[in-house]
């Protein structure tokens, strides 16, 4: 899991490329979120479409050989989503066999109660990995994204703290409501905490660490554990928007701190 901007997209990248390991070549298959959180469905049905169109241009173009199997794999993806039938199918294919099975995405840490004891009900007891990233960085980081994506010009003070204040900004940086729900409906030894700035200052000591919760043989391969992986495009912000987060989110990080202690905190900067 993992809140958005959390190096999600580096540990799909890197799980990828372990022997033991299968994941369906769309991350985040939002299969939980789209039942359970009403305010992401306005969304999500695209994001499997052109999750979906992606992986199969990127098959025909890198293929000598086109796999139809794999074609109308990925067609049916895009068809009748988010059902049982369809998330069972997303992971029924001959690579995944014997594999362990994973599924990458951060919206999933958002779940209520109810979409949690869901997740017990159809998967038993998934190990989950859920990555935390500093409140202030992580929504100043979405904050960009968001900015990047949707530029607006001329902004003043007014725009600029409507856009920082975004529903979806400060709901995926609410750890002192989630990490309590989650953490009741599992065993300590079935979630694996990470602080987001280990995988810049030691990417090959979180992997060694993930390898040993899921119980994995070691990576034949540390190689490219570096790189940028989805880079947040540079966005100026202004200095009274950090100083707005850090307001809003002080709450955040005194839980942090008394959850997991002055070390892990400082590590997830």
């Amino acid at each position: 899991m993992g809140a958005q901007k959390a190096a999600t997209s580096w540990l799909f990248v890197n799980l990828q490329r372990h022997h033991q390991i299968w994941m369906p070549p769309v991350k985040e298959l939002h299969f939980f979120n789209h039942l359970f959180v009403p305010e992401n469905r306005s969304w999500t049905g695209y994001h499997m479409r052109q999750g979906a169109a992606n992986a199969l241009k990127h098959h025909v173009k890198n293929s000598e050989n086109i796999d139809f199997q794999f074609v109308r794999y990925l067609a049916r993806m895009m068809e009748d989503t988010f059902t049982e039938e369809w998330y069972r199918a997303t992971f029924d294919r001959p690579g995944a066999r014997g594999k362990v099975l994973g599924d990458i995405t951060p919206e999933y840490s958002t779940l209520p109660e109810e979409g949690i004891d869901y997740v017990r009900r159809l998967l038993g007891t998934p190990k989950i990995i859920y990555i935390i990233r500093d409140p202030v960085g992580r929504a100043l980081s979405q904050l960009r994204m968001n900015l990047s994506r949707h530029p607006q010009d001329n902004m003043q003070e007014a725009d600029w703290r409507e856009a920082a204040q975004n529903w979806d900004i400060l709901n995926r940086g609410d750890y002192k409501s989630y990490i309590p729900r989650w953490k009741s409906r599992f065993a300590e030894a079935d979630m694996l905490f990470l602080p987001y700035g280990d995988v810049a200052s030691d990417p090959v000591g979180v992997l060694k660490r993930v390898q040993e919760f899921l119980g994995l043989e070691p990576f034949k391969s540390f190689e490219r554990t570096d790189e940028k992986v989805h880079k947040t495009k540079s966005v100026s912000v202004p200095a009274y928007v950090p100083s707005l987060y850090s307001e809003i989110f002080a709450d955040q990080v005194k839980f942090i701190e008394k959850e997991f202690g002055t070390d892990f905190l400082a590590r997830t900067k």
